[in-house]
């Protein structure tokens, strides 16, 4: 049955073009969602998202977004992320784009819905940048059991990148339309229903 995102509670899986996602929230501006599965990806010489040759940034955005949208790329929304670094630097400022790994912020604020991944993942989060401490290799991650840690950005990770689409987009949703209500209120409509 295809129902309008909107209508999805976050925490879901729904199928975006046969994808599995996670709806995470309803913004103003449409509706985030993050693949339910992760995909294998380096993420650049640098840990700097915003790079023109970073590999990750580069594979979301270009194969990656032709192929979850099938070819319909102007469905998903471009979005800004914070590029912020752990350590609070904010020297590599924000990027836009229409598909990203989420940032630190988004997997403390989603914590309780995404699944811990399979393996360790990119988030989109530097460890540090070069004004601080010429850092600019590690990029925090999240591993399998909830832990968040670093990883040089060299390796070939997961990722379960995030995107916005329009909240009114039809998804195919397979819930059952009985799980909003209690056993006993289900109950009570059968015996409503027999009295008649």
């Amino acid at each position: 049955m295809k129902t309008p995102v909107s209508r999805i509670v976050p925490g879901k899986v729904i199928l975006y073009r046969g994808e599995p996602c996670i709806v995470l929230e309803h913004r103003k501006e449409g509706t985030l969602l993050a693949v339910a599965e992760q995909i294998e990806q380096s993420f650049g010489k640098t840990n700097n998202f915003k790079d023109e040759d970073n590999a990750l940034r580069v594979h979301l955005n270009g194969a990656f977004l032709d192929s979850i949208t099938q070819g319909h790329p102007e469905e998903v929304i471009t979005r800004t992320v914070d590029l912020t670094a752990l350590n609070g630097s904010k020297e590599y400022g924000t990027v836009e784009c229409k598909v990203a790994p989420l940032t630190l912020d988004e997997l403390r604020k989603y914590h309780g819905i995404l699944p811990n991944p399979e393996s360790w993942e990119w988030s989109v989060t530097p460890w540090s940048t070069p004004c601080v401490d010429d850092d600019h290799v590690w990029v925090l991650g999240l591993y399998s059991d909830g832990y968040l840690g670093g990883y040089s950005c060299s390796g070939t990770r997961g990722s379960r990148p995030a995107f916005l689409i329009p909240s009114d987009f039809a998804v195919e949703d397979d819930s059952n339309p009985l799980e909003g209500y209690s056993n006993r209120e289900l109950i009570e409509e059968l015996f409503r229903r027999v009295d008649k």
